[in-house]
């Protein structure tokens, strides 16, 4: 997200100027977040991709799912915070400069909101997996239906952003008034953000979750044997995809609590934000910008298959610069021409 003030125009000064210390000290977390983010997300799209036994899988499927949003903040949003740090706050004018404007946040806030619904939709396919196995659901649980239906959704609940988004003076701002009085206008816009993309969803992630886990500490998961070792397999294999599925809802919830508690801050009063230290803003939209690294790389510490592609595309880079070298010195080396007496060559050919 923006540096900028979400707020109104005539709360953002005009000569906002950024220290050096907090323009390097964001160009390197952003850095770093952008890197992990971007290899950690193609590694997971790249291995769920080529493994023919998830295909099939919803679950997979809203993995992949949520690496696509997390690529999109990765290449849009985080970008368009390190330059509103370093260009303090200046854009781009004219047309051109507010419809990137707009197309940028609008697709920052629709990438978010199809994360945590990726979240709650693999949320109800654990659930329904491990608490009503027999109670398929066909059309919910249809990867081509819910995947649209995620999206399609997820711009719906965001298209306020597309009007609120201004460009003026060569920067972004953001015009709560034309819905109304300033205060009220901020806490309609940020109270919907709250409930809608943090509260609502993730309160039924964890009503979800928490039946599951009641569920496996009955020991009773339906279909299943008890005292085989195939049996403690599956639910090894089922606890580790659970564990996985609640890890990366945590960690969505604390990347993004300092970012919707700023939100809720705004709600209650404006004047609050412009009596924090500058800084604040940026370490509470860092750390929800940083979600979009964590997740893949959580993967990768659950799951061996991850763990085994990541190694090869280091260690594999590595093996051929080595094989390499090797071939270099061997060609270097001069060849030793020895003179092969003939009853030799004739006892060598009389072998074959």
């Amino acid at each position: 997200m923006s540096s900028q003030l979400p707020g109104n125009v005539s709360t953002e000064p005009p000569s906002l100027r950024y220290s050096t210390g907090i323009k390097m000290t964001a160009t390197i977390l952003h850095t770093v977040i952008i890197i992990l983010a971007l290899v950690g997300n193609f590694l997971v799209i790249y291995v769920l991709n080529k493994k023919p036994e998830t295909r099939g899988r919803l679950t997979s499927f809203m993995y992949v799912n949520l690496a696509v949003a997390d690529l999109l903040v990765t290449v849009l949003v985080m970008p368009l915070s390190m330059q509103s740090i370093l260009m303090d706050g200046r854009w781009f004018d004219g047309g051109f400069g507010l419809f990137l404007a707009k197309l940028i946040m609008f697709l920052f806030f629709v990438a978010l909101t199809a994360s945590i619904f990726s979240l709650t939709v693999i949320a109800f396919d654990v659930f329904f997996h491990i608490v009503r196995p027999l109670q398929t659901f066909p059309r919910f649980r249809n990867k081509k239906t819910l995947i649209p239906i995620v999206w399609i959704s997820s711009m719906c609940l965001m298209t306020p952003w597309l009007v609120i988004v201004k460009v003026k003076d060569s920067r972004i701002e953001y015009q709560f008034t034309q819905f109304g009085e300033l205060q009220a206008s901020l806490r309609g816009v940020y109270l919907y953000l709250v409930v809608t993309i943090y509260v609502f969803p993730l309160v039924t992630v964890c009503i979800l979750y928490g039946h599951v886990c009641q569920k496996l500490r009955s020991h009773t998961l339906p279909g299943v044997a008890i005292n085989n070792r195939a049996t403690h397999r599956v639910i090894a294999t089922k606890r580790q995809v659970i564990r996985m599925s609640i890890t990366l809802a945590v960690a969505f919830a604390l990347c993004w609590l300092p970012a919707h508690v700023y939100h809720v801050i705004l709600a209650i009063d404006v004047e609050i934000h412009q009596s924090l230290p500058r800084y604040v803003m940026l370490v509470c939209y860092w750390c929800g910008h940083a979600n979009s690294a964590v997740n893949p790389w959580l993967l990768v510490y659950f799951k061996k298959r991850f763990r085994a592609v990541f190694r090869k595309m280091i260690t594999y880079p590595l093996s051929r610069m080595s094989f390499t070298s090797k071939a270099n010195g061997s060609v270097r080396r001069p060849v030793s021409k020895r003179i092969v007496p003939a009853t030799e060559v004739y006892q060598f050919t009389s072998t074959l």
